[in-house]
């Protein structure tokens, strides 16, 4: 199913390492952007549920089968195409609990025209990133296993 919200339902789960204990916890997005865009382009910034926040040190992004810390992204030659999701994977001992959670996700983009990317000139992680549709997409969702 497609969807077409940035922060999706598809994929809302907890994760479990190697010996079955939940670790964590994953969600997809997909740039609100009208085309796709370089990776090197985005700029991720935490993870907030319920009032909580996961900074870059939780958070860990999977594309296309590959798993990729906040920082590596900035050194790929990969292009995020348009409606294809990136899975983002937060560190969290134990999980969520089951039930409706309110998630939001601060990202943005530099444009290639803006001259030399900044990466972390504010520690936020999202640098010069421009904000052409705000910098929180936020949606409820449930978390059903």
């Amino acid at each position: 199913m497609l969807e077409f919200q940035p922060v999706q339902q598809r994929g809302f789960h907890n994760t479990c390492d190697e010996n079955g204990n939940v670790n964590g916890f994953e969600f997809d997005f997909a740039t609100p952007y009208y085309k796709g865009l370089w990776l090197t382009q985005c700029r991720f910034g935490n993870v907030i549920v319920d009032g909580e926040t996961f900074d870059r040190d939780s958070l860990a992004f999977v594309y296309n089968g590959f798993d990729y810390s906040r920082e590596e992204l900035f050194d790929t030659k990969i292009y995020w195409q348009f409606r294809e999701p990136i899975t983002i994977r937060v560190s969290k001992p134990g999980g969520l609990a089951l039930g409706y959670h309110d998630v939001t996700f601060q990202f943005g983009w530099v444009l290639n025209y803006n001259g030399a990317p900044e990466k972390e000139p504010d520690g936020s992680g999202l640098g010069n990133a421009q904000f052409m549709f705000g910098t929180d997409f936020s949606r409820r969702m449930l978390l059903a296993r």
